[in-house]
């Protein structure tokens, strides 16, 4: 899968949807390539990390770059609370 000028589409659409839709449709080992500006390549390779997606390959040359993604096996092996997402009682009150 690729995008050439990802800065065109995230001008209809926000960057954590294309995201969350580029990580729902990619499959298991799956490459994901993304040619832009640095800047958006920055903001690409974050969210990639943070959704457990193996970087393989950046590069830039003039102020534009491109990134490589890899998708990988990965899944939770344990249910996990993340207590930063739990409101306390306090900020209820």
């Amino acid at each position: 899968m690729m995008i050439h000028l990802f800065s065109a589409l995230k001008k209809r659409c926000s960057l954590v949807s294309v995201m969350a839709e580029v990580d729902r449709i990619l499959r298991p080992q799956g490459t994901f390539i993304v040619s832009d500006d640095m800047e958006k390549i920055g903001e690409i390779e974050k969210m990639m990390k943070s959704l457990k997606l193996n970087v393989i390959m950046t590069h830039s040359r003039y102020g534009e770059g491109v990134i490589s993604v890899q998708k990988s096996w990965w899944r939770p092996t344990a249910v996990e609370t993340i207590t930063s997402a739990i409101a306390s009682e306090r900020e209820l009150v």
